[in-house]
């Protein structure tokens, strides 16, 4: 009887020990990724990865957008997998299919700076655009269009402007660098670098420098529910 309570215990010891190690931890559970805004659109996580640093082994799940604001040397590792070893630079972005084939990885920073980064999660439902890609103009230019997301780059010299039209989809701008003002519905607000303005479908934007410097951003055209 005493043979078989202790291994009783020791197989329930075994369970607790393995549990951690195989379950699979949501990004937003996951330390250095923190939830700064959620609609019915979009999620968007933030991470922060400081020098020689690693994040825990966790789960993306969601078909998004990754928008680069550090200049950083970095790695991701699928659990079970090898490392890939990559170099960006503020603005660079790459859409991810993480909502057709969830990943379950680790990312560490190889070096300096903090390694910074916006997830920026898509809720649309699977199917085309409702609008077409907006038109090139001066200061915006078109980079690639998914099913959910279209993304752009504005990039505006001192006292320069443009005008992002009303569309079907919703508008996410993110600063890069610079400095620069943004008005929709007759208000205007400033642009602060990593910092990030959502509007809804329906909106005409403007963007323009403060007048002292140039101002450069990321603009996601995201289909709306």
């Amino acid at each position: 009887m005493k043979n078989i309570f202790f291994v009783g215990l020791t197989l329930v010891f075994l369970c607790f020990r393995i549990t951690p190690v195989t379950a699979q931890l949501p990004a937003e559970r996951e330390s250095h990724h923190t939830i700064v805004f959620e609609n019915k659109d979009i999620r968007i996580l933030e991470g922060r990865v400081p020098p020689h640093d690693t994040t825990v082994a966790h789960t993306h799940s969601a078909n998004g957008v990754v928008v680069f604001l550090s200049p950083s040397r970095f790695a991701i590792q699928p659990v079970g997998g090898q490392p890939v070893i990559s170099s960006v630079q503020p603005g660079d972005l790459k859409y991810v299919t993480y909502g057709d084939k969830p990943v379950n990885h680790l990312v560490w920073a190889e070096g300096e700076p903090v390694f910074h980064f916006f997830v920026v999660e898509l809720k649309g439902r699977q199917g085309a655009m409702d609008t077409k890609p907006l038109p090139d103009q001066a200061g915006c230019k078109f980079l690639w269009q998914q099913p959910l997301v279209g993304a752009y780059s504005v990039e505006l010299g001192k006292g320069e402007g443009c005008r992002i039209p009303s569309a079907d989809g919703a508008y996410l701008v993110i600063a890069i660098s610079g400095g620069g003002k943004i008005s929709a519905a007759g208000k205007s607000s400033t642009l602060q670098v990593n910092g990030f303005r959502f509007f809804p479908a329906h909106t005409a934007l403007g963007i323009e420098t403060d007048g002292k410097e140039g101002v450069r951003c990321v603009l996601l055209a995201v289909k709306a529910n």
